[in-house]
């Protein structure tokens, strides 16, 4: 029988309280990554169907909420407002889905920024009316966000009408997400030099850059695949990998943009919908980024025709 003070060895065993959290933090942020991508994979071969427009539409209603909620703006009289825009988007941007004509690309960008305009002048007009309520920087930074927000859901849609967009599709989930597993393996391994401390103080220089290196890893063999196996089409494969370095960069930003938002506001995450992740924009803050990118320079190389 064991005496005051004495144990039978079986406390010494067990590990501390904080290591089976972090366990337990990792097992979920695993399982809810695998579910993520399970759910995701059909949807990169269905990007001319409802599924891809519902899914986009999900991942913006949700974002848009969590975004407003987190800097304050969440009364029922701004949330409705910015979800029926957010909504509004996602429908304009495929109207031959719900049986009507798509609209030109460039008619399509003045009725998003008049849309865009319709909210921001709201927001400014609740700071008029209501001044002890809000404040102009507030709102007008809850309006900036709002439109980065929609503007990234929508071009991940729009990319797919685009010359071999359904090809470039993919390549916005493979760059957020080699960048960041192989930069959380990296820097957790080998990190020792700290990226942006006062940001996100868990990032490393060294898991940067193993991101980098993930994300080209990634898209070269996503190009072989395509090409030798599907023989779908080709990919010049020295421009594939400096896109896929510009890719992981903007998506490593994207992501510390968001980081920023949070720290700046005073909260962990988004929200809790995606168990050890947090929320919605925790896990799409990349590739909401990646998106606009990709989009961006479809049109450029689309205008710059004629005149190069």
């Amino acid at each position: 029988m064991n005496t005051k003070g004495e144990t039978d060895g079986s406390a010494d065993c067990d590990p501390p309280p904080s290591t089976v959290v972090l366990k337990d933090e990792k097992l979920k942020r695993a399982i809810s990554g695998i579910v993520i991508v399970l759910v995701t994979f059909p949807v990169l071969f269905l990007t001319d169907t409802l599924v891809l427009t519902a899914y986009m539409t999900f991942v913006a209603v949700v974002g848009v909420y969590e975004l407003l909620r987190c800097i304050k703006l969440d009364k029922p009289y701004i949330i409705i407002p910015a979800e029926c825009i957010a909504v509004a988007c996602h429908v304009t941007a495929r109207l031959r889905l719900f049986g009507g004509t798509d609209i030109p690309r460039d008619k399509l960008v003045l009725v998003y920024l008049f849309m865009a305009a319709a909210f921001m002048f709201y927001l400014f007009a609740l700071c008029v009316f209501m001044p002890n309520k809000y404040n102009i920087e507030t709102n007008g930074f809850g309006a900036l966000m709002f439109v980065y927000v929609v503007a990234g859901t929508v071009s991940a849609v729009l990319i797919t009408d685009e010359p071999n967009g359904k090809f470039a599709f993919p390549l916005i989930f493979i760059s957020a997400w080699m960048t960041d597993v192989f930069a959380y393996l990296i820097g957790s391994k080998f990190g020792k030099h700290k990226l942006c401390p006062a940001v996100s103080p868990k990032k490393s220089v060294e898991g940067a850059i193993g991101g980098v290196a993930g994300n080209v890893i990634g898209a070269v063999i996503y190009a072989f695949i395509i090409a030798y196996v599907f023989r779908k089409t080709s990919a010049a494969y020295p421009a594939l990998v400096l896109i896929s370095v510009v890719l992981s960069v903007i998506s490593q930003l994207g992501d510390l943009i968001m980081s920023l938002v949070k720290r700046r506001f005073g909260i962990k995450d988004f929200g809790k919908i995606v168990p050890g992740h947090g929320g919605i924009l925790d896990r799409f803050d990349s590739i909401t980024a990646v998106s606009i990118v990709i989009y961006i320079t479809y049109i450029l190389i689309e205008s710059s025709r004629g005149f190069i």
